[in-house]
């Protein structure tokens, strides 16, 4: 099911059911949601969002992009570690809005960071946790149906910032 999403939507068939979305709203529910599990794992889950800002977009895609980041960050990071979720409007000519997921955990290889968002790439120290490889691919795939992107910047054993970037609609 994950392959045939990336695949329609890399390919523009996916249908986006567009809408006006509160992406500091679904950060703030995706934070809700996963803040047992980063508890249970003896993890901080920290949230930086204003009380709203808007983007055109489909909210269950989002929502899924937002919830793999989220589940990456929690599960590659040791205890006691955190993860800090930021939204934010970017200034600049080309205005976005940018979700930032931050995380203290075991970061990637300088040489991995360019297949990260392959399908079923997995990094060698990931290949034990569990997962398809699809996840990013998913998310990037959703970002650029958005006509956004996601990037990543990480250290190995410092942990990795993953950024999702989207048009904001609202620039005059």
């Amino acid at each position: 099911n994950t392959m045939l999403m990336i695949s329609k939507t890399d390919a523009g068939a996916g249908d986006l059911n567009l809408e006006m979305v509160n992406i500091a709203q679904v950060a703030r529910g995706a934070v809700k949601l996963f803040s047992p599990l980063a508890e249970d794992k003896g993890l901080t889950l920290s949230c930086d969002t204003p009380e709203s800002l808007m983007v055109e977009g489909d909210l269950k895609m989002l929502q899924r992009a937002m919830a793999n980041l989220f589940d990456n960050a929690i599960k590659y990071t040791p205890p006691p570690g955190h993860v800090d979720v930021r939204v934010f409007r970017e200034p600049g000519n080309k205005q976005q809005i940018k979700i930032a997921v931050k995380d203290s955990g075991i970061g990637i290889d300088n040489q991995d960071l360019s297949k990260i968002f392959n399908r079923f790439f997995r990094c060698d120290q990931s290949r034990t946790a569990g997962g398809s490889g699809l996840g990013l691919s998913l998310a990037r795939a959703i970002a650029r149906a958005h006509h956004g992107e996601i990037h990543v910047v990480s250290s190995k054993g410092k942990g990795s910032v993953f950024t999702l970037s989207l048009p904001d609609h609202h620039v005059h």
